[in-house]
C-alpha cells in the first residue's frame, strides 16, 4: 500500500469517527446544557399582576417578555457580556439554587415577588422557585443590572409568539389522563415523533423556557401537530404525552394588549 493510499484511508477513518461522534451527541438528555450556557427565569407578583420573563446567555444574548395587566412587550438583543457573566457567577455561588427547590413548599401563602429560575449548574438543570429576597443581595444586584440593560433594548415587533412546556405530575397528571382518554391522544410519543416539529422538541428538552416562534409558519406547524396527533387541548393550551414525561404546553403572545 502506498503512502498516499494510507493517508487517504486515515482521512476517511477520521471523517467517519467525526460524523459518528456528531450523531452520538445529537440528542442530549433534557437535563444537560445544549450549546451555549443559558438560564431562564420569571418574576411574578400577585399584587401588581406583572409577569416578567428573562432569558440570558453567558455571551450577553437576552430575551425579555414583560406582561402587565394591560400590555405585553418583548425585547431581544445583546447586553454587555460582563453583566451576563456577573449574573452567572452569582448563579454558580448560590446555595439556594444548588438546593434545587428547597423553598418551593413555603410559597403557598406568600404574596410578594417570587423568582422561578432554571439554570445549568455543573451541566445539570436546576429549577428553583422562591421569594426574590431569598436569593441574596449579590444575586439581586446582578439580576437587576441585567434587567435594566435588557430594558433598554428595542421592542421586537416581528416575533409572533413563544412556546413553553411544563412537565406535569401527581393530581394534575391524573386529571389530564382522565380528560384526554375521552377525546384526545394519550399514548406516549417517542422523540423521533416530535423531531419534525423543532420548536416543540426544544420546549420539551428545556422545560419552562420560552421558545421563540418567529413566523406564522412556525405557529401553523404547532397547530398542525396538535391536529394530526389529536392532542388534548387547543392552540393556546395543549398537552403532550411523551417518553420524557407529560407536558402542558402553552403558546404565548410576544406583544400586544392583554
Amino acid at each position: 500500500m502506498t503512502v498516499r493510499r494510507r493517508v487517504r484511508l486515515s482521512f476517511g477513518v477520521l471523517c467517519a469517527l467525526t460524523l459518528s461522534g456528531a450523531a452520538a451527541y445529537a440528542f442530549r438528555p433534557h437535563n444537560k446544557a445544549p450549546g451555549a450556557r443559558a438560564a431562564w427565569m420569571s418574576i411574578s407578583s400577585q399584587k401588581t399582576g406583572q409577569d416578567y420573563y428573562l432569558d440570558a446567555a453567558e455571551d450577553g444574548a437576552v430575551t425579555v417578555r414583560n406582561a402587565t395587566k394591560t400590555s405585553i412587550v418583548t425585547r431581544r438583543g445583546k447586553i454587555a457580556q460582563r453583566l451576563a457573566k456577573d449574573l452567572f457567577r452569582e448563579i454558580d455561588s448560590s446555595d439556594l439554587i444548588s438546593a434545587q427547590g428547597a423553598m418551593a413548599s413555603k410559597l403557598v401563602f406568600y404574596k410578594g415577588e417570587t423568582l422561578k429560575i432554571s439554570a445549568y449548574v455543573s451541566g445539570e438543570l436546576k429549577v428553583v422557585n422562591a421569594p426574590l429576597d431569598n436569593y441574596g443581595e449579590a444575586f439581586a444586584y446582578a439580576f437587576n443590572e441585567v434587567k435594566k440593560a435588557a430594558g433598554r433594548l428595542p421592542a421586537d415587533e416581528k416575533l409572533r409568539g413563544f412556546l413553553v412546556a411544563e412537565q406535569i405530575t401527581g393530581m394534575e397528571l391524573e386529571e389530564y389522563r382522565l380528560n384526554a382518554s375521552r377525546t384526545g391522544e394519550t399514548k406516549d410519543m417517542e422523540t423521533y415523533d416530535i423531531l419534525k416539529t423543532p420548536d416543540l422538541l426544544k420546549s420539551v428538552k428545556q422545560p419552562l423556557r420560552l421558545i421563540p416562534l418567529e413566523s406564522e409558519a412556525d405557529m401553523k406547524m404547532i397547530q398542525d401537530f396538535i391536529t394530526t396527533r389529536r392532542l388534548y387541548g387547543l392552540m393556546k393550551l395543549f398537552y403532550l404525552p411523551s417518553t420524557r414525561g407529560t407536558f402542558k404546553c402553552r403558546v404565548l403572545d410576544a406583544s400586544g394588549r392583554r
